[in-house]
């Protein structure tokens, strides 16, 4: 398998589909939760409530020798199974990318919260309720928001949302409702319909037919609102289109991300990895033509969908249907590779110079 394709079944991890809570429906908590844990290392746990008042848990960081408030940033996490609050937590995946850039926000003096989505390490569904659907994941990116928007290390100042990959559609849409978000940064956001995207890389391992095959299923799927039944989706498919996540999976495939990016306002970031093979500037150039003038594309010519540069090709590890670190089609093993640090440094510096701009 060359490194294009390889980069391809790393990337579909990202829809392997799991995820959180509606805009509509969304209802954040100032307060802070009684529970929440001390301030240490400049960070500490917090809870607060998404949709439907399911308590989701996160890390809120505080500034060094704060003095009042400060500005905030949001980062609303994509929806592979193995991501949590921090990043992709997996053997085959170990990418803090969350983490790393709440630190660099911290340092430059904002006040961060990254959280895991539902069904995800502090976010526990418990057994008899509603599995996690697309609206439930926006409507926690706006909890999140409103969450940070009444706490007293952040008071009255602007905020800023980052979404990453299919987090990055949350965050567009809490853009265009929330008063309080200011600026918006997309890090490999999709732009294209996700079946496209899928359609494609299946292309290129498998050739036109499972293409063909992936986009029938999807299409009964949108249409009828249930996906065909296992012995009727490709085995290639099946690390993607899993049973049981039906109402999850029609709420994905369906969505309409441009139509929310035409109502966004607010200055904006799109950024995107030259080395990508599944999320390109085909993507990120779609999105911002959505938004309009206030959206800059970015391109970071040697990194992934992660902002850091591909890792080496390895010996793939076998499928194994107990083992989800292994369902994109022999995953491979992922080796540490540094965090691109210049790419980091001009997000950081694109928030601070868009908030500033709104505040004046």
């Amino acid at each position: 398998m060359d490194g294009t394709i390889v980069r391809f079944l790393r990337a579909v991890l990202v829809a392997v589909l799991l995820a959180a809570t509606a805009c509509s429906g969304g209802g954040g908590n100032g307060d802070a939760d009684p529970t929440e844990g001390a301030l240490e290392n400049g960070e500490r746990l917090v809870a607060f409530r998404g949709t439907g008042g399911l308590t989701l848990g996160g890390t809120l960081g505080v500034p060094d020798d704060l003095s009042g408030s400060a500005p905030a940033v949001v980062i609303v996490p994509t929806i592979a199974p193995t991501t949590d609050r921090d990043g992709f937590q997996n053997a085959t995946m170990a990418d803090l990318l969350y983490k790393d850039l709440a630190d660099a926000f911290r340092s430059a003096g904002f006040v961060t919260l990254r959280y895991d989505r539902r069904g995800i390490g502090a976010s526990r569904i418990e057994s008899g309720q509603k599995k996690p659907n697309y609206d439930q994941m926006v409507g926690d990116a706006a909890g999140a928001v409103q969450f940070l928007a009444g706490r007293k290390e952040v008071g009255k100042n602007a905020i800023a949302v980052v979404g990453h990959d299919i987090g990055g559609w949350a965050a567009i849409r809490v853009a265009a409702t929330a008063s309080r978000v200011k600026s918006l940064t997309l890090v490999s956001t999709p732009g294209r319909p996700l079946v496209d995207i899928y359609a494609d890389g299946f292309r290129a391992v498998y050739g036109q037919a499972s293409a063909d095959g992936f986009r029938a299923s999807v299409a009964e799927l949108v249409q009828n609102g249930k996906l065909p039944g296992p012995d009727q989706i490709s085995a290639q498919h099946q690390g993607v289109l899993g049973q049981g996540q039906d109402e999850w999976l029609k709420g994905v495939f369906a969505a309409a991300p441009l139509a929310d990016a035409g109502r966004v306002k607010v200055a904006t970031l799109v950024t995107i990895g030259g080395a990508s093979t599944t999320v390109t500037r085909i993507d990120a150039d779609l999105i911002a033509q959505a938004i309009g003038p206030s959206a800059k594309v970015v391109t970071f010519p040697e990194d992934d969908t992660t902002l850091r540069p591909p890792h080496p090709d390895l010996p793939p590890i076998p499928f194994n249907p107990a083992d989800e670190s292994t369902h994109l089609f022999g995953a491979r093993p992922v080796v540490a590779v540094p965090r691109d640090s210049a790419a980091v440094d001009q997000t950081v510096t694109f928030v601070e110079t868009s908030l500033k701009a709104a505040k004046a």
